[in-house]
């Protein structure tokens, strides 16, 4: 298993805030099954530069080295904030793409409309590179409550989606977790581990989840995705849309 997205450098975000804390959390991740772990530590282009990042994330790295377990390989990447304003440049983007792969993991406004700039700033990256967005936590945005619909049009624009493992798990986002993985609109996962607390992997229990639901066979062919994206190999995509009608999603 894959764990597509993390927080777990200390020190460069809301993420571990130390070393001890992070090899916790890699054991975790060990112990639950997972067999790799990207890094994604939060990068908003606010407060430094693309290459300030780069180099604070691989002295974070070095900090951790000698303490991530045996057994357990590692990528780096980031979790790149888009608004469709002031956003990181097309080139600047892709350096900040998962390690050994074309794809950027991007997270967009929670709260706030997603303006018709924002969706043209991923539309003309798209077009202008061939590195492939993954939105990541899809299932945590206002936008995408209202109007599920979206995820398909992100689908057919170029971007992958990647659902969070907790959400499988969530007694209020599980029956709409469920409802993507049925649909093939989830194509990578992430635990978005924080810590070794109130955000811990849980990557163990959402596969037990996902099993017992019925969805073992979606779950693993979620895992072939993730496979393809970090062997430099295109993911072909088929997936239905969905709709929300009251509570169901259709």
């Amino acid at each position: 298993m894959i764990d597509m997205h993390t927080h777990v450098l200390p020190d460069l975000d809301d993420g571990a805030k130390n070393e001890r804390e992070a090899q916790a959390i890699l054991e975790m991740e060990l112990a639950q099954g997972v067999q790799e772990v990207v890094f994604t530590p939060h990068y908003y282009g606010k407060k430094r530069s693309v290459n300030d990042f780069l180099e604070q994330r691989e002295k974070a790295l070095q900090k951790i080295a000698d303490r991530i377990p045996e057994g357990l390989k590692t990528r780096l990447g980031a979790e790149v904030r888009l608004t469709g304003v002031n956003d990181p440049s097309s080139d600047a983007l892709c350096k900040l793409a998962i390690e050994g792969t074309k794809c950027v993991l991007v997270e967009l406004p929670f709260t706030e409309r997603w303006n018709q700039s924002l969706i043209t700033r991923l539309s003309e990256f798209v077009g202008d590179t061939d590195y492939t967005p993954v939105i990541a936590h899809i299932e945590r945005y206002q936008e995408v409550w209202k109007n599920p619909a979206i995820i398909s049009a992100f689908v057919k624009m170029g971007c992958l989606i990647q659902v969070n493992t907790a959400a499988f798990l969530d007694k209020k986002m599980r029956k709409f977790a469920f409802a993507l993985l049925k649909r093939g609109l989830v194509h990578c996962l992430g635990t978005d581990a924080h810590n070794a607390d109130t955000r811990a992997p849980d990557y163990a229990k959402a596969k037990e989840a996902a099993y017992a639901a019925g969805y073992g066979k979606e779950w693993e062919r979620v895992q072939r995705h993730m496979d393809k994206i970090f062997a430099g190999e295109s993911v072909c995509i088929t997936c239905e849309p969905i709709h929300k009608f009251l509570w169901w999603y259709v």
